[in-house]
Protein backbone atom coordinates (compact mmCIF):
# COMPACT_ATOMS: atom_id res chain seq x y z
CA UNK A 1 0.00 0.00 0.00
CA UNK A 2 2.76 2.70 0.93
CA UNK A 3 4.79 1.56 -2.04
CA UNK A 4 2.08 2.21 -4.24
CA UNK A 5 1.05 5.43 -2.56
CA UNK A 6 4.73 6.29 -3.23
CA UNK A 7 5.04 5.60 -6.79
CA UNK A 8 1.54 7.48 -7.83
CA UNK A 9 3.30 9.71 -5.71
CA UNK A 10 6.24 10.37 -7.51
CA UNK A 11 4.87 9.94 -10.82
CA UNK A 12 2.00 12.73 -10.15
CA UNK A 13 5.11 14.96 -9.15
CA UNK A 14 6.57 14.27 -12.78
CA UNK A 15 3.55 15.13 -14.48
CA UNK A 16 3.08 18.44 -12.39
CA UNK A 17 6.68 19.45 -12.80
CA UNK A 18 6.59 18.90 -17.13
CA UNK A 19 3.31 21.33 -16.95
CA UNK A 20 4.36 24.82 -18.50
CA UNK A 21 2.98 27.53 -17.16
CA UNK A 22 -0.14 28.92 -19.32
CA UNK A 23 -0.38 32.73 -20.41
CA UNK A 24 -4.15 33.84 -19.87
CA UNK A 25 -5.78 37.26 -21.40
CA UNK A 26 -7.21 38.87 -19.22
CA UNK A 27 -8.31 41.96 -21.16
CA UNK A 28 -11.53 42.16 -23.14
CA UNK A 29 -11.77 43.53 -26.90
CA UNK A 30 -8.26 44.25 -26.95
CA UNK A 31 -8.57 44.96 -31.02
CA UNK A 32 -11.73 46.67 -30.23
CA UNK A 33 -13.57 44.37 -32.91
CA UNK A 34 -16.52 44.89 -30.57
CA UNK A 35 -16.06 48.49 -30.34
CA UNK A 36 -15.82 49.89 -26.79
CA UNK A 37 -17.12 46.84 -25.67
CA UNK A 38 -15.00 46.26 -21.77
CA UNK A 39 -13.99 50.10 -22.06
CA UNK A 40 -14.98 52.89 -20.03
CA UNK A 41 -13.67 56.90 -21.21
CA UNK A 42 -12.43 59.86 -18.81
CA UNK A 43 -11.13 62.81 -19.22
CA UNK A 44 -8.49 64.64 -17.45
CA UNK A 45 -9.42 67.69 -15.39
CA UNK A 46 -9.09 69.86 -18.05
CA UNK A 47 -8.38 67.66 -20.88
CA UNK A 48 -10.89 66.25 -23.80
CA UNK A 49 -11.01 63.18 -25.90
CA UNK A 50 -14.35 63.32 -28.07
CA UNK A 51 -14.13 63.72 -31.57
CA UNK A 52 -16.15 67.15 -30.94
CA UNK A 53 -14.52 68.47 -28.06
CA UNK A 54 -15.70 69.05 -25.09
CA UNK A 55 -15.38 72.89 -25.24
CA UNK A 56 -17.12 72.54 -28.71
CA UNK A 57 -20.28 71.03 -27.09
CA UNK A 58 -19.26 67.70 -27.18
CA UNK A 59 -18.60 65.02 -24.24
CA UNK A 60 -15.21 65.37 -22.57
CA UNK A 61 -14.74 61.83 -22.05
CA UNK A 62 -16.50 60.19 -25.21
CA UNK A 63 -13.64 57.68 -27.36
CA UNK A 64 -14.38 56.58 -30.96
CA UNK A 65 -14.16 53.69 -33.16
CA UNK A 66 -12.37 54.05 -36.24
CA UNK A 67 -10.78 51.92 -39.30
CA UNK A 68 -7.41 52.51 -39.14
CA UNK A 69 -4.02 51.01 -39.98
CA UNK A 70 -2.10 50.98 -36.96
CA UNK A 71 0.54 48.22 -36.68
CA UNK A 72 1.26 48.90 -40.51
CA UNK A 73 -0.19 45.72 -41.66
CA UNK A 74 -3.70 46.85 -42.60
CA UNK A 75 -6.82 48.75 -41.33
CA UNK A 76 -8.91 47.33 -38.73
CA UNK A 77 -11.00 48.63 -35.71
CA UNK A 78 -9.04 50.88 -33.81
CA UNK A 79 -9.35 53.06 -30.29
CA UNK A 80 -9.44 56.66 -31.58
CA UNK A 81 -9.26 59.68 -29.63
CA UNK A 82 -9.13 63.40 -30.28
CA UNK A 83 -7.31 64.06 -26.96
CA UNK A 84 -6.19 67.50 -25.89
CA UNK A 85 -7.15 70.17 -23.67
CA UNK A 86 -10.42 71.73 -22.61
CA UNK A 87 -9.65 74.84 -23.78
CA UNK A 88 -6.10 75.19 -24.74
CA UNK A 89 -3.95 74.76 -22.08
CA UNK A 90 0.22 74.68 -21.35
CA UNK A 91 -0.92 72.10 -19.00
CA UNK A 92 -0.76 68.10 -21.37
CA UNK A 93 -4.31 67.49 -21.05
CA UNK A 94 -6.45 64.70 -22.50
CA UNK A 95 -8.02 61.44 -21.60
CA UNK A 96 -8.06 57.90 -22.37
CA UNK A 97 -10.31 54.65 -21.36
CA UNK A 98 -9.50 52.17 -18.84
CA UNK A 99 -10.54 48.39 -18.05
CA UNK A 100 -10.75 46.47 -14.80
CA UNK A 101 -10.07 43.18 -14.31
CA UNK A 102 -9.40 39.86 -12.10
CA UNK A 103 -6.59 37.98 -12.18
CA UNK A 104 -4.83 34.78 -9.94
CA UNK A 105 -1.86 36.88 -10.32
CA UNK A 106 1.51 36.11 -11.90
CA UNK A 107 3.69 37.52 -14.83
CA UNK A 108 2.00 40.34 -16.97
CA UNK A 109 3.21 41.03 -20.07
CA UNK A 110 1.68 44.18 -22.09
CA UNK A 111 1.60 44.94 -25.67
CA UNK A 112 -0.22 47.83 -27.85
CA UNK A 113 0.61 49.50 -31.34
CA UNK A 114 0.08 52.68 -31.27
CA UNK A 115 -0.20 55.65 -34.11
CA UNK A 116 -0.68 59.46 -34.61
CA UNK A 117 -2.09 60.61 -38.01
CA UNK A 118 -1.39 64.60 -38.47
CA UNK A 119 -3.09 65.89 -41.70
CA UNK A 120 -1.34 69.16 -41.90
CA UNK A 121 0.42 70.56 -45.20
CA UNK A 122 2.46 72.95 -43.83
CA UNK A 123 4.20 74.01 -40.53
CA UNK A 124 5.59 71.84 -37.66
CA UNK A 125 3.96 70.81 -34.11
CA UNK A 126 5.83 69.74 -31.00
CA UNK A 127 4.06 67.48 -30.00
CA UNK A 128 1.49 65.14 -31.57
CA UNK A 129 0.71 63.55 -28.10
CA UNK A 130 2.03 62.01 -25.26
CA UNK A 131 0.38 58.01 -25.56
CA UNK A 132 0.68 56.21 -22.26
CA UNK A 133 0.05 52.96 -20.75
CA UNK A 134 -0.90 52.65 -16.82
CA UNK A 135 -1.93 50.06 -14.10
CA UNK A 136 -3.38 50.63 -10.91
CA UNK A 137 -2.66 54.78 -11.71
CA UNK A 138 1.19 53.99 -12.38
CA UNK A 139 2.73 54.73 -15.73
CA UNK A 140 4.28 51.71 -16.83
CA UNK A 141 5.35 52.71 -20.09
CA UNK A 142 4.76 55.98 -22.48
CA UNK A 143 6.00 57.16 -26.18
CA UNK A 144 5.99 60.79 -27.63
CA UNK A 145 6.55 61.13 -31.02
CA UNK A 146 8.04 64.60 -30.36
CA UNK A 147 8.66 67.21 -33.11
CA UNK A 148 6.92 66.56 -36.74
CA UNK A 149 7.05 68.64 -39.50
CA UNK A 150 4.35 68.37 -41.83
CA UNK A 151 4.56 67.89 -45.53
CA UNK A 152 1.13 67.44 -48.30
CA UNK A 153 0.41 63.99 -47.85
CA UNK A 154 0.51 64.49 -44.22
CA UNK A 155 2.13 61.93 -41.81
CA UNK A 156 1.04 58.44 -40.20
CA UNK A 157 3.27 57.79 -37.38
CA UNK A 158 4.01 54.21 -35.76
CA UNK A 159 5.10 52.71 -32.54
CA UNK A 160 4.64 50.45 -29.80
CA UNK A 161 4.31 50.20 -25.63
CA UNK A 162 4.76 47.24 -23.78
CA UNK A 163 5.82 46.26 -20.12
CA UNK A 164 6.25 43.21 -18.30
CA UNK A 165 5.08 43.48 -14.43
CA UNK A 166 4.94 41.07 -11.48
CA UNK A 167 0.55 41.11 -10.17
CA UNK A 168 -0.48 40.35 -7.21
CA UNK A 169 -4.19 38.19 -7.11
CA UNK A 170 -7.46 40.24 -7.29
CA UNK A 171 -8.58 43.12 -9.38
CA UNK A 172 -6.46 45.63 -11.23
CA UNK A 173 -7.31 48.86 -13.88
CA UNK A 174 -5.39 48.98 -17.09
CA UNK A 175 -5.55 52.71 -18.43
CA UNK A 176 -4.77 53.81 -22.01
CA UNK A 177 -4.14 57.82 -22.40
CA UNK A 178 -2.81 59.96 -24.36
CA UNK A 179 -2.13 63.80 -23.27
CA UNK A 180 -1.16 67.07 -25.49
CA UNK A 181 -0.29 70.84 -24.72
CA UNK A 182 -2.91 72.21 -27.52
CA UNK A 183 -6.30 71.85 -28.10
CA UNK A 184 -7.34 68.76 -30.17
CA UNK A 185 -8.22 68.72 -33.94
CA UNK A 186 -5.62 71.12 -34.70
CA UNK A 187 -4.26 68.77 -37.86
CA UNK A 188 -4.27 66.07 -35.99
CA UNK A 189 -6.86 63.44 -36.95
CA UNK A 190 -6.63 60.91 -34.02
CA UNK A 191 -4.30 59.05 -31.89
CA UNK A 192 -4.70 55.31 -32.26
CA UNK A 193 -4.40 52.16 -29.85
CA UNK A 194 -5.15 48.70 -31.34
CA UNK A 195 -3.65 45.09 -30.67
CA UNK A 196 -4.10 45.94 -26.77
CA UNK A 197 -3.03 42.69 -24.89
CA UNK A 198 -2.24 41.52 -21.48
CA UNK A 199 -1.03 37.96 -20.50
CA UNK A 200 -0.73 36.95 -17.04
CA UNK A 201 1.07 33.65 -16.31
CA UNK A 202 0.55 32.33 -13.10
CA UNK A 203 3.42 31.38 -11.21
CA UNK A 204 4.04 27.53 -11.12
CA UNK A 205 4.67 25.86 -7.41
CA UNK A 206 8.57 24.63 -7.23
CA UNK A 207 9.55 21.42 -7.20
CA UNK A 208 10.03 21.02 -4.05
CA UNK A 209 6.84 22.75 -2.92
CA UNK A 210 4.67 20.23 -4.86
CA UNK A 211 7.09 17.30 -3.06
CA UNK A 212 6.31 18.81 0.60
CA UNK A 213 2.81 18.42 -0.42
CA UNK A 214 3.23 14.86 -1.99
CA UNK A 215 4.76 13.58 1.35
CA UNK A 216 2.06 14.94 3.31
CA UNK A 217 -0.12 13.14 1.23
CA UNK A 218 2.00 9.88 1.64
CA UNK A 219 2.17 10.12 5.46
CA UNK A 220 -1.59 11.00 5.69
CA UNK A 221 -1.86 7.17 3.48
CA UNK A 222 0.61 5.47 5.59
CA UNK A 223 -1.48 6.29 9.10
CA UNK A 224 -4.65 5.37 7.34
CA UNK A 225 -2.90 2.35 6.59
CA UNK A 226 -1.25 1.38 9.61
CA UNK A 227 -4.42 2.38 11.74
CA UNK A 228 -6.83 -0.30 8.68
CA UNK A 229 -4.09 -2.91 9.26
CA UNK A 230 -4.94 -2.56 13.47
CA UNK A 231 -8.20 -2.79 12.77
CA UNK A 232 -7.74 -6.06 11.22
CA UNK A 233 -5.61 -7.78 13.58
CA UNK A 234 -7.46 -6.79 16.54
CA UNK A 235 -10.29 -8.68 14.78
Amino acid sequence: MVRTIAKLSCAVLLVVSAVPAKAVEVITNGDFQSGLTGWTGFATANGTISQIPGYAGGTRDLAAIKSFNVSGSGASNALALNAGANPSSPTPEGGGVTQTFITTGGTATFFANIADNWLSASGSIASIGLFSVLLDGQLMDSHDFGIVTANSQGWTLRDTLGFTTTLSAGEHTLSLQVTRRFAPAIGVDAEYFDNVSLNVTSAVPEPSTWAMLILGFVGVGFIAYRRRNGVTLAA
